[in-house]
């Protein structure tokens, strides 16, 4: 799951740590997007002075930005991408968004929800892949036929790596892509 040389860096001890402390763990997985903004939500009423948001990857077109359609959709909820870039966590309504890379690179939250979309999944050697087809950055996105793939699975990694670290206080990550989140799950040595 980790191709870091250099694996005695990862602390999975504080991603194990929800299996002993339930639901005040830092770090959890949820079964949804709305349970992420539930936990949030949740996290709000505890620390009312709280910044919490929900951010993910660039696995979604962002068909918002020029039509009425939403650009998440699960079950009955909608929710947009972030509605601008500078500032986006003090804008009107954000915490009801879904922000990218973009509007929190550099940005510390309280709380964290993080969509892992399927941009990342696991290809038939049991590695954890970028996959291009679902990766939809117009302004991050290596050619599909670019000659270095490498460069653009580290790409991919990288944001994602980002928007896991923006969660001070407490984090939790729905997994689009379910082999992902078995991979994620058995190399972490969490059962379940």
């Amino acid at each position: 799951m980790n191709d870091n040389k250099n694996d005695s860096k990862f602390y999975k001890e504080l991603f194990q740590d929800y299996l002993v402390s339930g639901k005040d763990a830092y770090f959890g997985i949820c079964n949804s997007i709305e349970e992420l903004f539930d936990y949030l939500n949740d996290m709000k009423n505890y620390d009312p002075a709280s910044q919490n948001r929900v951010v993910a990857g660039y696995c979604r077109k962002w068909v918002s930005k020029k039509s009425e359609q939403s650009d998440w959709v699960e079950n009955s909820n909608h929710w947009n991408w972030n509605s601008r870039l500078e500032d986006w966590i003090n804008a009107p309504d954000s915490e009801n968004e879904i922000g990218s890379i973009h509007a929190v690179q550099g940005i510390d939250l309280n709380y964290v929800g993080v969509i892992i979309g399927k941009d990342l999944t696991i290809n038939e050697k049991g590695e954890l892949v970028a996959d291009s087809e679902n990766y939809y950055d117009n302004y991050g996105k290596f050619k599909k036929n670019d000659p270095h793939p490498l460069q653009f699975d580290r790409f991919v990694k990288n944001i994602y790596y980002v928007l896991l670290t923006r969660g001070i206080d407490g984090i939790r990550v729905y997994f689009e892509d379910k082999k992902v989140e078995k991979a994620f799950k058995k190399f972490m040595g969490i059962n379940g």
